[in-house]
């Protein structure tokens, strides 16, 4: 037996507007009698009978692509599939629940009150106010890196040594070499410092340094970077506007 429930929220703004179902937290939290999780599986309580309840455990996927998300939670008796598609000219988000299997309990009420947390929560960060909020500032969020880096591909990793030289060469030569890509993030830290860099279509439009727990998020703070650092670089092909 399938079920499959719809449900449309409004945007106005764009293509982003999907970035918050990027985050598998977001989708997680929004799970209704959920009692564990971790990267992969997550934990849920259903009732079977009056006062007989069964927990049951399903392994997560999920797929990002631009425009949409799906995640699958799985198991050999069962499956829900939650499909996030945006409609840019309506200006509207789809959100599909598609449940298959056993568990009779995971139908129609659980289904519509997954769908209500999800909007309930997606409206309610909606409304926080951004309006102080900078690239720079949403970059010391560890929230905001793990969306930035689920959205993106591992380009490059190695040591990076600027106890001689200044970072610039190093920037200039990530960029030429990127070039394709429209998002480009750079990640290093040593054991007293960390940097965060983003840059869009060739531009630098956010900064996160923190040295020995002072934190700075200027272009001009680049200079104080000195030592030894692990440093990663991020490319992303989706568009800006969907990134940050």
């Amino acid at each position: 037996m399938t079920t499959s429930l719809a449900e449309e929220i409004e945007i106005n703004d764009g293509e982003s507007g999907i970035t918050w179902f990027y985050d598998k937290k977001n989708v997680i939290d929004s799970i209704p009698n959920l009692v564990g999780f971790t990267e992969k599986k997550v934990k849920l309580r259903i009732k079977r009978f009056l006062f007989l309840e069964k927990t049951l455990e399903y392994e997560l996927t999920s797929t990002l692509g631009e425009g949409y998300v799906e995640y699958k939670f799985e198991n050999k008796d069962s499956s829900l599939t939650l499909l996030v598609t945006l409609n840019k000219y309506k200006k509207r988000l789809l959100l599909n629940l598609i449940h298959s299997g056993k568990y009779e309990n995971l139908k129609d009420k659980y289904l519509k009150e997954f769908l209500i947390n999800l909007k309930t929560k997606y409206l309610e960060q909606k409304m926080v106010s951004k309006t102080s909020e900078t690239i720079s500032s949403k970059l010391s969020s560890l929230s905001y890196i793990a969306k930035l880096v689920s959205t993106s591909m591992l380009v490059y990793s190695d040591k990076l040594d600027l106890s001689k030289n200044d970072i610039s060469l190093f920037i200039e030569e990530t960029l030429r070499k990127f070039s394709r890509y429209p998002v480009i993030y750079i990640l290093g830290f040593n054991d007293e410092t960390v940097f965060r860099l983003l840059f869009v279509n060739g531009e630098l439009k956010g900064v996160y340094i923190k040295i020995s727990g002072k934190e700075f998020y200027s272009e001009e703070a680049l200079s104080k970077l000195k030592g030894l650092f692990n440093v990663s670089v991020y490319t992303s092909l989706l568009r800006p506007e969907m990134v940050i």
